[in-house]
């Protein structure tokens, strides 16, 4: 026999190659029962990535005022070419006054109704717009409290081409009363 055979064949040359054999049986096992079975998964990176596309897209579409649709409201036409701003939205329609598309105050006859007039029918002052309004700023305010966006009183106000122009006063005199300021009235392009 050859020196190198001999060696080869020794217990303790054997005695590795089984330890040897032996780790990497272990590890293909071990490999393979985990394809079949799931033990430990850790979801937490995910639902952080979820939370935070959850939270973007709800404030994207809760704020989003390029698409206005409404069956009974036809807006004037203009040729403007001013870019849209994020703003509260208030929908003027010939039924009612709406904010964020909620209705907020009935109207009879294309007019506010006496009731929701504090100050009487020569008043100008809507309640319950103002209250909504209000109860919309103070939200927005509390946002930029926590590091949100600025409150800036913007306001769009998206009227019914045929809303009289005292109701379109009394609406704006209202948004002024109430922190919004800052009118953007909405109009639309000729097709």
């Amino acid at each position: 026999m050859t020196k190198s055979t001999e060696e080869s064949t020794t217990p303790k040359s054997f005695a590795m190659y089984a330890a040897t054999r032996q780790r990497r049986k272990q590890k293909r096992h071990k490999h393979a029962g985990a394809g079949s079975e799931i033990s430990d998964l850790n979801i937490t990176p995910m639902l952080d990535m979820m939370t935070i596309l959850l939270v973007f897209l709800l404030k994207s579409y809760a704020v989003s005022s390029e698409n206005v649709n409404v069956a009974n409201l036809v807006l004037p036409h203009s040729t403007t070419s001013l870019n849209i701003e994020e703003a509260v939205q208030l929908m003027l329609t010939k039924d009612a006054i709406m904010v964020d598309q909620r209705v907020v105050a009935e109207l009879r006859n294309g007019d506010v109704r006496v009731e929701d007039l504090p100050d009487g029918p020569q008043g100008y002052l809507i309640r319950p717009l103002y209250d909504a309004l209000e109860i919309n700023a103070s939200k927005l305010k509390r946002i930029e409290e926590f590091g949100g966006s600025q409150f800036s009183g913007r306001i769009a106000v998206i009227a019914d081409k045929n809303a009289p122009y005292g109701l379109l006063f009394r609406v704006l005199y209202t948004c002024g009363r109430a922190e919004f300021g800052k009118f953007k009235l909405f109009v639309q392009k000729p097709t």
